[in-house]
């Protein structure tokens, strides 16, 4: 029987693990989306137009302030839209797949130098794997980490197991972590839940660390916070471990994979279990098969990531090894526009008062005090927030708090508006 625990009001959340671990094919999809929300800061120069024909690993956009930062289709299509937000902000670019298009052939590139690694992962679109401590972005093209940090670990107990998915990957992950080594400097940390050490052989600077299996110990941001902490002077990189596999597989076979192995879970999933798919999948194609009816006629509920640290949404998130299928939310004419916890959220101009608890307390595994830095980011005072520690944070790294705050905000937002703010400042 499964066991189920009310989290928010009209919401509950299945916390038994995926009893399934067999990787199974996903139905196939129609379309894939590259998603603004997804590139904070990012301001896109368009290679392409609607009704475009794309080959998979072909670039469609780049970021207007760094043009060796390129984006590419997932898959070979038709650019089918392209959609622009506020300040020509990137909202969606949706291509439309072909399966009967020719696909690209591999090309092996000669990486004698740590430049030539650089220069492949900039031109084949595997830059944005990367993102920087402090302030949650792609690196610049040109910078240099003081630290990488892997992150081989669940952010929950839905989340695909690591071990699982990298299980036939061995090779092609290591290939990828000792390419990790020419990018920094310093250590390139493998942290991993404990088991068979797979940094092991791979390189001096290549170290495994390991954290016990849990939401907060599986963030990144919880591993660099006690291995490697950062501020506007101490910048380190973190990739997950199926894009670190997917530059490997490129290293030693030119193959562009954008292939994803994604969990699918919650109380309106017909089976829990692992699915392969592709970045950006249209959610409806992929799970038109896998959702059970909902009680006294609820609506579908789909949500690309946890629910903790997801958003309701269409398209696979570029970050997100999850989908959860859920009872539909509480009526939403006054609910905020935040991620998927501003659904529930009432919306207000002016916070509800933060209010010391147990739960919140516990809720940020970082060093800092809690209530006060909560108030920071309620008022949006960056100042006060960089110095009680923001800067070690993104959007996942508070979504706890939003959940077991008495406030109803939506910290992540927040959280995001103080780091846009910093990172224009300096």
């Amino acid at each position: 029987m499964r066991d189920y625990v009310d989290v928010l009001p009209g919401l509950r959340i299945d916390h038994t693990s995926l009893p399934d671990q067999t990787v199974h094919d996903g139905a196939a999809v129609k379309a894939i989306a590259l998603l603004g929300a997804d590139l904070p800061g990012l301001r896109p120069k368009l290679l392409c137009e609607q009704g475009d024909r794309v080959k998979r690993g072909q670039a469609v956009f780049h970021d207007r302030a760094h043009p060796e930062v390129v984006f590419v289709s997932p898959v070979s299509g038709v650019v089918n839209s392209v959609t622009l937000g506020p300040r020509r902000s990137l909202s969606a670019l949706v291509i439309q797949s072909d399966p009967d298009q020719p696909e690209p052939d591999p090309v092996v590139m000669s990486l004698t130098a740590a430049e030539d690694l650089r220069a492949m992962l900039l031109a084949k679109g595997f830059w944005p794997a990367f993102r920087t401590r402090p302030y949650g972005r792609i690196p610049a093209p040109d910078a240099v980490p003081d630290a990488i940090f892997v992150t081989v670990t669940p952010d929950n107990q839905h989340a695909p197991d690591p071990r699982v998915v990298l299980r036939d990957q061995h090779e092609t992950f290591a290939a990828g972590l000792k390419a990790m080594a020419g990018l920094t400097r310093g250590t390139v940390h493998v942290c991993q839940t404990p088991g068979v050490d797979i940094a092991a052989g791979c390189g001096d600077r290549i170290r495994g660390s390991f954290f016990p299996e849990g939401r907060s110990s599986g963030l990144s941001g919880t591993h660099i916070h006690r291995l490697h902490p950062v501020d506007q002077s101490r910048t380190v990189w973190s990739i997950g471990y199926q894009d670190l596999a997917a530059i490997g597989k490129l290293i030693e076979s030119g193959i562009q994979d954008f292939s994803r192995i994604v969990a699918l879970a919650g109380p309106r999933a017909r089976q829990p279990r692992l699915l392969q798919t592709v970045a950006g999948a249209n959610l409806q194609d992929l799970i038109r098969d896998e959702t059970l009816p909902g009680e006294q006629g609820a609506s579908l509920c789909v949500v690309s990531g946890s629910v903790a640290n997801g958003r309701q949404a269409s398209w696979l998130g570029r970050y997100h090894q999850q989908i959860t299928l859920l009872d539909d939310a509480p009526a939403r004419s006054t609910v905020s526009k935040g991620g998927f916890l501003g659904l529930f959220r009432q919306a207000s101009s002016r916070p509800a008062p933060v209010i010391p608890t147990a739960a919140l307390d516990q809720s940020l595994p970082f060093d800092v005090p809690v209530v006060p830095f909560l108030r920071a980011l309620s008022v949006g005072d960056a100042e006060t927030a960089s110095r009680l520690g923001c800067l070690e944070m993104v959007e996942e790294d508070v979504a706890a708090v939003s959940l077991a705050c008495t406030s109803g905000a939506d910290y992540g937002r927040m959280l995001r508006h103080v780091l846009d703010e910093l990172a224009e400042d300096t």
